[in-house]
């Protein structure tokens, strides 16, 4: 398993070979097992709602995972900018390239942007940038993942509704939840401790309710004209993850901070994405198609993008 500061030896033996792949095993596994009963239980037609699980964890297990990581970051606050700071990078390029796609494609851009460049950061992103990174690679990918959210939930819903306000910005609960904590690390105080232990337990819940919504999410999207929707898959994965291995490249970025940009900017497009394009009958269909294709192809190339940044 990867280990902060310990220069890994890519001397290609059978041992060498098999201890990448027990590594990658053990990361992927939770992730399909998770997800995997998620799916299960999707199509077994049990109740589970959706909606009230994801408000959960949006409003209050996310922002309270949130806060408990960077409260007691295992990075610095120089590097915990740095790679929010290259992420938006990696979004606006991202941005470019998928846009002038969309319109080569003669697909309505306002639509299908948002897929294209908010990626999974939260349900996919988070458990795998901590399963392979440990505590370090979590706070680095939540400060990746708040970027993402205030993108999607502003830049993203703007595209697709054709307006943005600033309540909707005023209403995304990470931005408070980031402030607070900085309150905490800029002054070099800790929280009380029923603060750090209730935000610590809520937090806790998040990953794995996020990995059985996505389970469930996938189990009853319904997929049309796959033959654009595995085009705009391939997309998403392969810029994405051009983008984020270029951009790592260029900075010189090492270890973690190389593992999890490179990896959140190669997640599939966000179930989230769906949603919106639900709420304002904006190409709905053809972008569960998208979620589907990119995630099932993500999982497919997991173990090989996972021995790229490991």
């Amino acid at each position: 398993m990867y280990q902060p500061g310990v220069s890994p030896s890519f001397t290609i033996t059978p041992d060498r070979i098999l201890s990448i792949l027990v590594d990658i095993a053990a990361i992927i596994a939770p992730l399909f097992v998770i997800a995997g009963i998620g799916f299960t239980w999707g199509r077994s037609g049990r109740p589970f709602d959706t909606n009230m699980i994801g408000a959960l964890t949006l409003n209050f297990g996310v922002p309270c995972l949130i806060f408990s990581t960077m409260t007691k970051l295992q990075v610095s606050l120089v590097a915990f900018g740095s790679i929010a700071g290259l992420y938006t990078l990696a979004v606006l390029v991202n941005l470019a390239i998928a846009a002038t796609v969309l319109r080569l494609m003669k697909l309505d851009v306002a639509a299908y942007l948002p897929g294209s460049i908010f990626p999974n950061n939260g349900n996919m992103g988070l458990p795998l940038c901590l399963f392979a990174f440990g505590e370090e690679g979590l706070a680095l990918g939540i400060s990746i993942f708040v970027i993402s959210s205030l993108g999607n939930f502003t830049l993203g819903v703007a595209l697709v509704s054709g307006r943005m306000t600033p309540r909707q910005i005023a209403k995304t609960p990470a931005i408070y939840v980031v402030m607070a904590a900085l309150v905490f690390l800029l002054a070099d105080i800790d929280p009380p401790g029923w603060l750090a232990n209730t935000t610590e337990i809520i937090g806790g819940m998040s990953i794995p309710l996020m990995l059985l919504a996505l389970g469930v999410s996938l189990s009853r999207l319904k997929v049309q004209s796959m033959g654009r929707s595995l085009a705009l898959a391939l997309m998403r994965l392969g810029v994405g993850f051009a983008i984020g291995y270029f951009l790592a490249w260029s900075f010189g970025l090492e270890g973690a901070l190389r593992g999890v940009l490179i990896l959140q900017c190669a997640m599939p497009a966000a179930v989230f994405n769906y949603i919106i394009a639900v709420r304002y009958e904006r190409a709905a269909e053809e972008i569960a198609g998208l979620v589907v294709a990119s995630t099932v192809i993500s999982f497919l190339t997991l173990p090989l993008l996972l021995y790229v940044v490991i």
